[in-house]
């Protein structure tokens, strides 16, 4: 069974729920809520999941600047 290490859920026990860092500076971790399954750094997750969503991006031809003024111009709730 192959881990997908851009997944949201945890490959241990399946939950998406995690505990983020007090500080998101410097050795912080990011831990599953559920088990405690260490999933790195907090600054290498983030910087996993913004490539996997500039992928994405490139993939669908968006334009991260479009997708962020279509963000912007949408109404808030």
């Amino acid at each position: 069974m192959t881990t997908s290490h851009f997944s949201p859920e945890c490959p241990e026990c399946q939950s998406r729920f995690k505990n983020l860092p007090a500080t998101r500076r410097g050795k912080s971790h990011v831990y599953c809520s559920e088990c405690g399954h260490d999933f790195g750094r907090y600054e290498s997750l983030v910087k996993r999941y913004r490539h996997e969503l500039d992928t994405l991006e490139t993939q669908l031809g968006i334009t991260p600047a479009a997708s962020d003024n279509a963000a912007l111009a949408s109404p808030q709730p």
